[in-house]
């Protein structure tokens, strides 16, 4: 494969990605970026957390996870929690209005997934799966 085409499929990819990510935005009445989804899917998957640990797992800076937490706070997606033992220390846990927005926003997900897969046949879409579990095992 050319240099040129790899940059042509990574580009591709990224635009994919990106109206993906518009349409699902478009596509619901969520006032939240998948940033903050993706804090909230975090919670729910593993419980309650530090933020130092919530900005590991995720790969983002502390400070721009203060910043998502104002508005999860803010909007009573997330709960804060000082420990007793450390009042330096803070936990976080979603609410369970953080769960319903959560999937509220899963379900739009899906649906505009479904709806872009549809434009492929199954032959095409078997085949796109092999190709992102190979990559998927790449990375791993």
């Amino acid at each position: 494969m050319t240099e040129k085409t790899i940059f042509e499929l990574l580009h591709t990819i990224e635009q994919v990605t990106h109206k993906m990510l518009v349409r699902w935005r478009q596509a619901s009445n969520i006032d939240l970026g998948i940033s903050h989804i993706l804090v909230l899917h975090e919670l729910k998957t593993h419980g309650e957390c530090r933020p130092s640990d919530l900005a590991k797992n995720l790969n983002f800076t502390p400070a721009s996870l203060t910043h998502l937490s104002t508005k999860l706070t803010n909007q009573k997606l997330i709960s804060r929690r000082q420990d007793e033992s450390d009042r330096r220390t803070t936990y976080w846990a979603i609410t369970d209005k953080g769960k319903e927005i959560l999937n509220e926003a899963h379900e739009n997900g899906q649906n505009v997934r479904k709806d872009l897969f549809s434009h492929l046949s199954e032959e095409e879409r078997l085949a796109m799966l092999t190709i992102y579990k190979k990559l998927d095992d790449a990375l791993n």
